[in-house]
């Protein structure tokens, strides 16, 4: 029974995933009102602030689950426009829950690699530059403009940029797990992950 998540549990790891969601939604949006580059890069930053707010979710619940219901909601709220994306986010929740399991939600080096996996959800809304890159462009001019679409396609490469994309949110899944690393070292020895 303890190894199972509760309901608190269950609330806790929604709290987070609003958190983190909320985070990303403003980097997101603050970075394409800058300039499209800053849009196209901002898994980076996501990673670099969300690894901690992740790491406080699966640190305190630790236990199989708080990924995974995290995930799903990052899917559910920011992926709903493609089919693609929401497949590859809930993979990539999946696969980060895999590795907290198979490090028996003991091992750091698991909770950090499972971050870098998280994080790749960061580059799943932008799958659509792949697969639909005309939906992309006109969603894109539909919210923000003929002018910054164009900008924005200057730059995507007819959609080839969602691999700089997927870089950069694996950059920033590795830099995020070590700032998380580092400023929750007590977080770390409480549940004996050191």
């Amino acid at each position: 029974a303890d190894k199972k998540m509760r309901t608190s549990d269950i609330i806790y790891a929604g709290v987070c995933g609003v958190i983190y969601i909320v985070l990303m939604l403003i980097i997101v949006r603050g970075s394409s009102v800058i300039s499209p580059i800053l849009y196209f890069m901002a898994p980076l930053t996501v990673g670099l602030i969300g690894g901690t707010v992740y790491m406080l979710c699966v640190l305190k619940i630790h236990k199989f689950g708080a990924a995974l219901v995290v995930g799903v909601l990052f899917t559910v709220i920011t992926c709903y426009q493609s089919l693609y994306a929401m497949l590859f986010s809930i993979a990539a929740a999946l696969i980060a829950e895999l590795l907290l399991f198979l490090g028996r939600y003991k091992s750091p080096k698991m909770y950090l690699l499972s971050f870098v996996f998280f994080n790749l959800n960061t580059a799943a809304p932008t799958l659509m530059l792949l697969f639909n890159y005309s939906r992309f462009m006109n969603l894109s001019e539909k919210h923000r403009g003929i002018a910054y679409t164009q900008s924005l396609a200057k730059l995507a490469f007819n959609g080839k940029i969602w691999y700089a994309i997927l870089c950069f949110a694996v950059s920033g899944g590795i830099a995020g797990a070590l700032i998380a690393k580092n400023l929750l070292k007590k977080h770390f020895e409480k549940i004996g992950a050191v």
